[in-house]
């Protein structure tokens, strides 16, 4: 298709992913349709957009850091304490929603330090309506009083917090208030049913709406960890168990789904993936081991094979597994890709949970026996012992899915990723929620 038919589609393309990346508005230079008297291809002219655009927008890109996501709170979601301040919370909300809810920023709006417009007073009458700005200033500047009042909201939603008002804090801040106090009544609910299982001496909550774990021992959370739970299409479940052992240098059974759905298609793109991954081939479970070169992987019987990925740093699974028999079949576990724990939205796995102080919470796990100490532990894999430890008591572990709690009176919202809260809210798409393949891992 050739460019000149759409003199406006490339720029407009640039533009969109461009002012997604730095927060601002763009003006996009006059692109070059045709070259030495030949029409450009669409692709050579998005090409030539982000070439000449970059030279303005790359300085302000580069100064741009990302924001790495707060540490895990030490305040337990569920409690009676945390029951009565949920309870205030409704109460609080109920009274703004009947009192008309708080006004909406129209249309698609970036606003940030130094700007000066009429939806800047819009942003702050809201601000001050949830108790993220008090009163005070021009009210249609956006001032340091703003921008740190919306950081504050930005953080106690689980988002970035930049301090600028565009894409997903636009949607957030414009839910009505009707719906945050549906919200809040349907989590009050689950944390009630949660409750009484909040009697056992230790346990693990896994919440995966907020990408996060707590150990707790007698109401106290001891540990905390950031977590990795399941995609969109693949989400984690809502799960009570226990962990029984702690797999050192686990082997990683890969699922038949999985392997329909992802590994096979990735052996037929690259027939040296099942080399480069260390997976190996079997006829059956406890079978042969079958040469991956003598499989036809575009015929039917292809399906019909088990694959095992081999022990090390390089396992799915990494180099730890916390068994906690279920009939989802989910579990926590160790990863190599531990660079997806610095985004704020966590939701890449198959539906497991991966745990990013793992070698913390194994210990927390063991209390001690045997000397199992996260010195020892780490000792251990990196000798290249393969062990599976049993606690003395199994820890009872429950993946939770909590979007909306209190944390000392101060109201926290999540993204409602699986659509559990009834329509309520969706967020919008986040970078670990867009249609992408399904990856090779649990």
């Amino acid at each position: 298709m050739e460019a000149r038919r759409h003199p406006v589609r490339a720029a407009d393309v640039v533009r969109s992913v461009l002012e997604k990346l730095e927060g601002r508005s763009l003006r996009m230079p006059q692109i070059p349709y045709r070259s030495a008297g030949k029409p450009r291809t669409f692709a050579a002219a998005i090409l030539s957009a982000f070439a000449l655009a970059l030279g303005t927008a790359a300085p302000a890109l580069a100064q741009r850091q990302r924001i790495p996501p707060p540490e895990p709170s030490r305040i337990a979601w569920v409690s009676p304490a945390a029951i009565a301040e949920m309870s205030n919370a409704i109460a609080t909300y109920r009274s703004i929603a009947q009192a008309g809810g708080w006004p909406t920023l129209p249309g698609r709006v970036t606003l940030r330090l130094g700007d000066s417009d009429a939806n800047v007073a819009i942003l702050r009458r809201q601000l001050a309506m949830t108790g993220d700005l008090r009163g005070g200033g021009n009210s249609y500047v956006f001032d340091d009083a703003v921008e740190a009042a919306v950081k504050r909201y930005q953080r106690r939603n689980g988002v970035e917090p930049n301090g600028i008002v565009y894409g997903i804090t636009q949607r957030i801040l414009n839910v009505p208030a009707e719906t945050r106090v549906r919200q809040l009544e349907r989590n009050l609910a689950r944390m009630q049913e949660l409750l009484p299982k909040m009697s056992a001496p230790r346990l693990v909550l896994m919440n995966s709406a907020s990408f996060e774990l707590q150990a707790i021992a007698g109401g106290r959370v001891e540990l905390t960890s950031r977590t990795v739970a399941g995609k969109r299409a693949t989400p984690t479940p809502v799960i009570s168990a226990s962990i029984q052992a702690i797999n050192l240098l686990p082997y990683w059974h890969v699922p038949s789904s999985i392997a329909r759905a992802a590994l096979i298609p990735a052996v037929r793109k690259d027939p040296a993936y099942l080399y480069k991954e260390h997976i190996r081939v079997f006829s059956s479970f406890g079978g042969e081991e079958i040469d991956p070169a003598l499989v036809n992987w575009w015929g039917p019987e292809a399906e019909r094979y088990v694959f095992r990925q081999d022990f090390g740093p390089h396992n799915a699974l990494g180099v730890m597994r916390f068994d906690m028999p279920n009939k989802q079949i989910v579990y926590m576990h160790d990863t190599p890709m531990k660079t997806l724990f610095d985004q704020h939205e966590r939701a890449f796995s198959a539906g497991c949970v991966r745990v990013q102080n793992y070698l913390a919470l194994a210990e927390w796990v063991l209390a001690g026996q045997g000397g199992w100490t996260q010195d020892a532990l780490a000792a251990a894999v990196a000798g290249g012992q393969r062990a599976t430890l049993k606690p003395k008591a199994a820890v009872p572990v429950h993946f939770i899915y909590l979007t909306a709690w209190t944390e000392n009176g101060v109201v926290q919202f999540r993204n409602d990723l699986y659509n559990r809260d009834e329509g309520t809210f969706d967020g919008g798409d986040q970078i670990s929620s867009a249609p992408m393949t399904m990856s090779v891992a649990p």
